[in-house]
């Protein structure tokens, strides 16, 4: 495995209302949408980089995961771990059909390495 790269880039974005984001990502800017998960929506913006819409839960300021796709979770996780960062799992999430592990950046901006189940 590479360290230096990942598959494709995922940035997630919490919304207030899903439609209405919808109609302005998808409708205005015309991006293409890749997986609707129900409470998510993702949209490719370029060959491996995509935009998430979700609103399973309440917007925050600096609401907003980067996401880094990788078949190989298990090994970041462990890379993580040994770097001494508080890692909070690999889990699998039957609901968005992923295996994912969650970390902070330096200045607290969340992390998550996963692999889709299903691929895009």
């Amino acid at each position: 495995m590479s360290h230096d790269t990942f598959d494709s880039q995922i940035t997630f974005l919490y919304v207030a209302d899903l439609t209405r984001s919808a109609e302005f990502y998808g409708g205005v800017l015309g991006l293409e949408l890749a997986r609707d998960q129900g409470a998510c929506l993702i949209y490719r913006v370029a060959n491996a980089a995509y935009l998430g819409l979700c609103d399973h839960r309440e917007p925050e300021p600096g609401g907003t995961i980067v996401t880094l796709v990788t078949d190989d979770v298990d090994t970041w996780a462990e890379r993580l771990t040994a770097a001494g960062l508080d890692v909070d799992g690999p889990h699998a999430n039957k609901r968005f059909a992923l295996y994912h592990v969650f970390v902070r950046d330096p200045d607290g901006h969340l992390v998550e390495i996963q692999r889709f189940d299903d691929p895009l």
